[in-house]
């Protein structure tokens, strides 16, 4: 509890920070604004009124809650004069607040009150990370280190250390080549279905499936290497791995054949359940899923070793550890094995709902922050005794960030925290266990696990890299809104707006794109190289979903040939997103228009072209041609599958965007009746300029004849559109 002597610091910062937040909402930042007032709340003032009710809660009594209809503002105002200004007014601001704090951390040092002294020196740290004096008075007061320039106690710098560490080991391993062959090896639970299959074998792993070799190779790659990052990201720790498991894993594209599988082979009391709820098990020591995408495949394959290997049976940290190695992979999380909780009937539930169901690294990242801040949602206590069947939305994120944590700190905490679900039924069982087994309150551990996502501080930039939202608004960002929007406008959709938070990622990949110039061409700006300046893990990850443009600075002229790029028409086209992240500089820009997704329950499909009536005629003539060099490297891949390696040009393709997964797609065009040779292709490649998720694409091999009438006929499950349309 804070001391009588606390109570000016605490008032100060109370009122420096409702200041400066109200300030920020004001000047168009209001999630700048929101993360400040949660602050207040956080570690100052918890019923403070203005605080609470900006964020939207009221006063039931004398408890606050949330109030479920309140609409919190999402998007920001890309005005850099204003974001330079918050910044300064923040520097001011920490320098007063960290000074106040290290003062006060002195004063009751000498008092001998050490718990409150530690309290107030890490506040100052958090304000004033790099100050000479807060430095020196925190080397005093307590066992500081320094790593790689940063300072910080044991705890601090071990996150620092294993976090380098797995880096280094995701990046080295991602890029690493594994020896896979095809091979004869059969499994007599799927020869018993009479499913068609092949096999691939690699050192510890046999993959079985309908997918093609190339796919079931590739998912033997992933798990060698998940395997291998596990080998040193637990190495040193006793326990790990609990037990051998058999390594055989088996992907069905349809589901279908893995239900053949199941009803043969699953125990009897399971059969119908899994059929029903599931698609994905394991049976005799055998992983078996449905995937009907390459990426689900390729998540699988990492999650399963790395599941298998920690050996964390309570449903809540089995998920949450998978999420943690996948999303240090991939960037992203695609496979969710416990329940989701219906979205609530509201727009700001919606919005929560949708952010949760994004599979992104950086919106989690953000979630993790909300919920530290709250204090009020999932504890750590109760993830041991969570089941897959009652799992709460925030759940999900504070048990992925909380095993995120445990690994970068100390993975035996993670074994401990397993450990006392077999004697604990209530929370305060767990607490007592914990502390028990790990020799610590898990409250510390929390209390750390908090301080860890909720501080700007100077070890979680060294652990994430992450720029502010306030540094990722740049002077040329409302040119390029300006143009995205208007072309949005003209295919009937709805304007986007702009916020910070997205475009963090954006300006790093522009950071990337400034420091390697070497770096340009479809090929090369959809992705980041290991070992070149400011690589990273999660911009390559980036890279690839993001729009990328390095030829013009005129922002009109470069959107205007967006619209012949598959990826980037579908984010032209989407009308699921609201909001955009974008950072320009110099004539380079990077935009993120995945995350932004809006608050409508159902997704809306889309086509190019498109008919106003099914059957009718599409409003504009499309080109006839798109160079192949602007396509880039996909497309490159596809004609010289074709025999055609030297094609400088395709007819422009046309697209079906189901914004998620759709099967049975085709497409037939015709030219007077006789059909236009081409290619139907599933976007889901590894560069936004021809791939997004739920993309289909027609490739006509020849530019397409001018001024006469073509038709295009497309199918799917559920539904189908019937198109004549001109090119010019």
């Amino acid at each position: 509890m804070p001391e009588p002597e606390e109570a000016e610091v605490l008032a100060l910062g109370q009122k420096e920070l409702d200041a400066y937040a109200a300030l920020g909402f004001k000047n168009g930042f209001p999630r700048q604004a929101r993360q400040v007032w949660l602050e207040v709340i956080g570690e100052y003032a918890p019923d403070d009124e203005a605080a609470r009710k900006a964020i939207g809660f009221y006063k039931n009594g004398s408890v606050w809650q949330r109030d479920p209809k309140f609409d919190y503002p999402e998007q920001d105002t890309p005005d850099a004069g204003s974001a330079r200004m918050l910044e300064q007014r923040w520097a001011t601001l920490a320098q007063k607040l960290g000074e106040a704090h290290r003062q006060l951390a002195a004063k009751l040092a000498a008092a001998g009150k050490p718990a409150r002294a530690a309290y107030h020196l890490q506040r100052a740290q958090r304000f004033l990370p790099d100050d000479a004096k807060v430095v020196a008075q925190a080397k005093a007061q307590a066992k500081m280190v320094q790593f790689e320039g940063v300072t910080g106690d044991e705890i601090d710098i071990t996150v620092l250390r294993r976090s380098r560490l797995m880096d280094r080991a995701i990046t080295q391993l991602s890029q690493q080549p594994v020896a896979v062959a095809r091979c004869d090896e059969k499994l007599a639970m799927i020869d018993k279905a009479h499913v068609a299959y092949g096999a691939v074998k690699s050192e510890h792993f046999v993959v079985y499936g309908d997918w093609e070799p190339e796919v079931l190779q590739q998912a033997a790659t992933w798990a060698e290497r998940s395997l291998a990052f596990c080998e040193q990201a637990f190495a040193g720790y006793e326990g790990f791995p609990p037990r051998v498991r058999s390594r055989q894993l088996a992907f069905f594209k349809q589901k279908a054949q893995w239900t053949a599988v199941v009803r043969l082979s699953a125990p009897a009391g399971d059969v119908e359940f899994l059929v029903e709820n599931a698609s994905a098990t394991e049976i005799d020591s055998v992983h078996l899923a449905a995937a009907e995408q390459t990426e689900v495949v390729y998540d699988l394959a990492v999650r399963w070793v790395a599941q298998d290997y920690a050996g964390l049976s309570a449903d809540a940290l089995e998920e949450g550890i998978g999420h943690a190695i996948v999303g240090m992979f991939f960037g992203k999380n695609l496979v969710f094995s416990v329940g989701q909780q219906k979205p609530e009937h509201t727009v700001s539930g919606n919005r929560e709902q949708n952010k949760l169901l994004l599979p992104d690294m950086d919106t989690w990242r953000e979630l993790a922050v909300e919920i530290a801040w709250q204090q009020g949602g999932t504890a750590a206590a109760r993830l041991p005794l969570l089941k897959a069947a009652q799992f709460p939305s925030d759940a999900r994120i504070k048990a992925w960030s909380f095993c995120d944590y445990l690994l970068r700190r100390d993975p035996l905490l993670l074994r401990r925290l397993q450990d006392c679900a077999p004697k604990s039924r209530t929370e305060n069982d767990v607490l007592g266990e914990f502390q028990k087994l790990a020799g610590m309150p898990l409250q510390h551990v929390e209390d750390r696990w908090r301080r860890f996502w909720t501080e700007d501080s100077a070890i979680k930039r060294a652990v994430l890299s992450r720029t502010t939202p306030l540094e990722a608004t740049s002077k040329e960002a409302p040119a390029w809104l300006e143009q995205f929007n208007r072309l949005r406008q003209q295919y009937d959709r709805a304007a986007v707006g702009w916020s910070s938070q997205l475009s963090i990622a954006c300006k790093e990949h522009v950071d990337y794109l400034k420091a390697n110039k070497d770096q340009r061409g479809p090929d090369k700006e959809h992705t980041q190289v290991p070992g070149k300046p400011a690589f990273s893990n999660s911009g390559r990850a980036f890279a690839a979903t993001a729009l990328v443009w390095t030829k013009d600075k005129d922002a009109k002229k470069a959107v205007e040939q967006w619209l012949q790029l598959p990826g980037y028409r579908d984010a032209i086209l989407n009308p699921n997103i609201d909001t955009v992240g974008i950072y320009a500089e110099g004539g380079l820009v990077v935009i993120d228009a995945s995350r932004g997704r809006n608050d409508k329950p159902q997704l809306t499909n889309a086509l190019y072209p498109i008919a106003n009536l099914q059957g009718g005629r599409a409003r504009d003539p499309i080109p006839a041609a798109v160079d192949v060099d602007l396509l880039g490297p996909e497309v490159v891949r596809l004609l010289a599958a074709h025999k055609r390696p030297k094609q400088k040009q395709v007819g422009c393709p046309l697209t079906l965007h189901m914004y998620g997964a759709t099967k049975n797609v085709t497409c037939k065009v015709t030219r007077r009746g006789a059909p236009v040779e081409g290619w139907l292709v599933a976007g889901d490649g590894s560069s936004r300029r021809t791939s997004a998720p739920g993309l289909w694409v027609f490739y006509p091999a020849e530019p397409l004849e001018r001024g006469v009438d073509l038709r295009a006929e497309w199918t799917w499950d559920g539904g189908s559109h019937d198109v004549t349309f001109l090119a010019k």
